[in-house]
């Protein structure tokens, strides 16, 4: 039997962030009369939410989403059972967990503004966070601190896409390229055929990481830019900033002269977007 109680002792906000601290699979099943609401999370993400309604002559009415969400996030008082270990039958919800969070509250705080003075008790955004202890509003805090620097990663990801995209599609020379940061993840990448772009990424990683230390030891300050000529192809790395490096593979005979000015054009752009 997991975790069971009652909404008021513990909101939905708090109850969340307590339930799905250690990852994993997490049902959290919250019951009214004549209404069952159901939130699946994978990993500390909601996946699954659903509603079903039960009318007095026991015909139900389910649905599901993110508007289940925000009902729920509306409810005072209702009987919650929180189990482990159990999947989500399926996923009808894209938006993350912080970001539904905040806009229910906001809903929330919203139609409490213009309710009448005897369902003033219906507590607002205000309201629900003041609930919430020291240790928990840091803690929501943080999270909503990590949304949004995940939420600006993933546009930055977009736009380095397209730098490599365009960079490969209009090169004569470049058939390949990817942008890693300095623990070898790849950031973005544009390969040919089966490559492995986080293969690419984390031996190129490498590379340059040697060759920083190799110009350190040699007293020659630090590498800007690195150049592997193989039998069948060429490797050109350069540092695009203090976040990330640029890597394109070309073909041996392609024309360096031309290589390192397109490679230099999309480091000063791969700059730009990584800071």
């Amino acid at each position: 039997m997991g975790m069971q109680g009652n909404l008021d002792m513990m909101n939905l906000p708090t109850l969340v962030q307590f339930a799905v601290q250690d990852g994993g699979m997490l049902h959290l099943r919250m019951e009214q009369p004549g209404t069952v609401g159901s939130l699946y999370f994978e990993d500390n993400q909601l996946q699954y939410a659903e509603l079903t309604h039960t009318s007095p002559s026991g015909a139900n009415n389910t649905y599901g989403g993110e508007e289940v969400v925000y009902e729920l996030l509306s409810w005072r008082e209702a009987q919650f059972l929180v189990e482990k270990n159990i999947p989500p039958p399926s996923q009808n919800i894209e938006q993350s967990w912080d970001f539904l969070l905040m806009e229910g509250l906001r809903r929330v705080d919203e139609q409490a503004a213009v309710i009448s003075d005897e369902e003033d008790e219906e507590a607002g955004l205000t309201d629900m966070l003041l609930e919430l202890s020291e240790e928990d509003a840091t803690a929501l805090q943080e999270l909503l601190a990590r949304q949004m620097e995940n939420d600006e990663m993933a546009t930055k990801r977009e736009q380095l896409q397209t730098i490599l995209n365009d960079l490969v599609h209009s090169s004569g020379d470049i058939s390949g390229a990817v942008i890693v940061d300095n623990d070898g993840l790849l950031l973005a990448g544009a390969l040919s055929g089966n490559t492995d772009g986080n293969r690419v990424a984390a031996i190129t990683a490498g590379l340059i990481s040697l060759a920083g230390r190799t110009a350190q030891q040699l007293g020659q300050g630090d590498v800007k830019q690195t150049l592997i000529q193989a039998e069948i192809g060429n490797i050109v790395a350069i540092r695009a900033s203090a976040k990330g490096s640029f890597v394109a593979l070309t073909p041996a005979n392609a024309s360096l002269g031309m290589i390192f000015m397109e490679c230099r054009e999309a480091a000063d752009a791969i700059a730009d977007v990584l800071g």
